[in-house]
């Protein structure tokens, strides 16, 4: 059984850092991406089983690469959760309206994002 690919977009690369640690248990893949642009070029090239995604990221936001994800149909089923510190209602609102499968907010308890990425996987 090919194990799942979980791609991190996230500026950060502490957080990223953080990311990966709290999902060492779940035995996945792990990719990085350091900007949105980056992020919707791997999502597109190699589509991951969950893509974490924040919002606050050069190039393209993360609300930009969820939407040109969801118009395109090989990407449009993607589990997206958002991870950010963009946690006013309106970011909640817009992420939920772009079509993201849940929203983690920074900073994250390890266990609860390792939980939300399970079930985004179905295990």
């Amino acid at each position: 059984m090919t194990a799942k690919t979980i791609l991190i977009a996230d500026d950060n690369l502490q957080i990223r850092m953080l990311v990966k640690a709290a999902l060492r248990p779940l035995g996945c893949e792990v990719a990085e991406a350091v900007d949105g642009e980056q992020a919707l070029e791997k999502a597109i090239a190699q589509p991951p089983d969950v893509l974490l995604l924040d919002v606050t990221m050069p190039k393209l936001d993360g609300f930009e690469v969820l939407s040109f994800l969801r118009k395109r149909p090989e990407t449009a089923g993607l589990k997206v959760i958002m991870l950010t510190t963009a946690a006013q209602k309106t970011d909640l609102k817009r992420g939920v309206e772009l079509g993201c499968d849940d929203y983690v907010v920074k900073p994250f308890e390890p266990r609860a994002l390792r939980e939300t990425v399970e079930r985004a996987l179905g295990e």
